[in-house]
């Protein structure tokens, strides 16, 4: 489901300029929407210990279905989630007890997540419905249907909210206007997408295999890679260095490449998950590399935020971590999981890397020494999503069991 998860961005609210940013709207108020008087007591989560594991809050809210996205507010005393039963809610991390019940999608919520200061909720479907709550009074003030979407995210420091199209239209909207800006498709899926740290442009990877860096002020295609050099196959996951130019991405194809936002140009292939050392498939005799017959490749990269500490890691769907040293370009460490992996994430700035399996299970490792340093059980069905406060406190999961999960990080470094 990586179209569904598309990596986050820091907040970088204290280093863009005003005036290189886009759309940069009036600051609302930071509302305090946890609120208890304003929740129905029916609504409160059951409390069953036998069935929590080692979550501190279960929430279950979403009736039926799979629960596909979720994020935190920054103190990580509420959590939003989106799931298979059209549905998106905010609740309290700590009781389960519903904030708002953001009602009128008529399809799987794919993305359901607060803005930069948390004066919005936008939360968004597989069709392309898209609404906007203002949390201050729990009212939308905004919606858009696009058509059929990939992912959704809002910029890291301005009221504005992107999306990717099945069509391969990136669409750009400033809130609570709604003025609309769209990018050109290229006649395939725009799969993923993840906002610089400098916050003026986006890395785009589409289903052919081709990476594109968008100037989101002047719409402009900076640089590209091409599927004749780079990836072949639709790309599953991007994410930007905070140096502003190196570019992490991989493909279905297999491979996890860096490359440079500011020419295009290659930096390294890291791994070739279909060819080499990491070998486990055979192509077929005609050299195809499309359809099936590809069974293992990177579904989830990042890398580290921590400047001292020049690594980046990529997850596999066979269960496999790979740290990489970026300077060298060399394998640090590789991680046997039991089962594939939906999601990495670093936890801030250090170098503890937390693991979504698709066993159910939440693992955390030290990026330096590849250690596991804990696992967190309690889901019975594949994770789907993480999600880690800012302050570093929870970690939020969502899964295929119809459950959402919060988990206490804060005694791990």
């Amino acid at each position: 489901m990586h179209e569904d998860t598309p990596p986050s961005s820091p907040d970088m609210s204290n280093q863009v300029d005003d005036e290189d940013m886009i759309y940069i709207g009036d600051v609302e108020e930071v509302v305090d929407a946890y609120n208890a008087g304003d929740v129905e007591e029916n609504d409160v989560m059951e409390e069953d210990p036998s069935e929590d594991g080692d979550a501190i809050c279960v929430f279950s809210g979403h009736k039926r279905g799979s629960v596909f996205c979720g994020s935190l507010s920054k103190n990580g005393k509420l959590a939003t989630t989106g799931g298979e039963e059209d549905k998106a809610y905010i609740w309290d991390t700590s009781s389960g007890e519903i904030i708002l019940d953001c009602i009128g999608h008529k399809d799987s919520i794919i993305f359901s997540a607060f803005n930069h200061d948390e004066s919005y909720l936008a939360t968004g479907d597989m069709s392309g419905m898209i609404q906007v709550w203002k949390l201050v009074d729990k009212t939308k003030i905004w919606d858009y249907n696009m058509g059929d979407a990939t992912w959704m995210m809002w910029h890291t420091a301005a009221n504005v909210l992107l999306a990717g199209s099945v069509d391969g239209e990136i669409y750009m909207w400033k809130i609570p206007d709604g003025d609309c800006k769209v990018f050109q498709g290229y006649g395939c899926r725009a799969e993923t997408g993840a906002i610089f740290p400098d916050g003026k442009r986006i890395a785009v990877g589409y289903e052919d295999g081709v990476i594109r860096v968008l100037d989101l002020k002047t719409s402009t295609v900076l640089s590209s890679i091409s599927s004749a050099v780079g990836h072949s196959s639709s790309i599953t996951t991007i994410d930007c260095h905070w140096d502003n130019n190196l570019v992490l991405s991989a493909a279905v194809d297999g491979k996890a490449i860096i490359s440079t936002s500011n020419t295009g140009k290659i930096v390294s292939i890291l791994q070739n998950l279909n060819h080499g050392e990491y070998n486990n498939v055979n192509i077929d005799q005609e050299g195809n590399n499309e359809g099936n017959c590809y069974n293992n490749w990177v579904e989830t990269a990042a890398f580290c935020k921590d400047p001292a500490f020049q690594i980046a890691a990529t997850g596999t769907i066979n269960g496999e971590i790979f740290i990489w040293d970026i300077s060298k370009q060399v394998l640090r460490q590789k991680i046997e999981q039991e089962n594939g992996i939906s999601k990495l994430l670093w936890k801030g700035n250090t170098s503890i890397l937390f693991s979504a399996g698709l066993d159910g299970i939440l693992r955390c490792f030290d990026g330096k020494s590849g250690q596991c340093l804990r696992s967190f059980i309690g889901h019975t069905a594949d994770i789907l999503d993480l999600y880690i406060s800012e302050n570093g406190e929870k970690a939020l999961t969502t899964s295929d069991d119809s459950t959402a999960r919060i988990f206490d990080i804060s005694s791990l470094p």
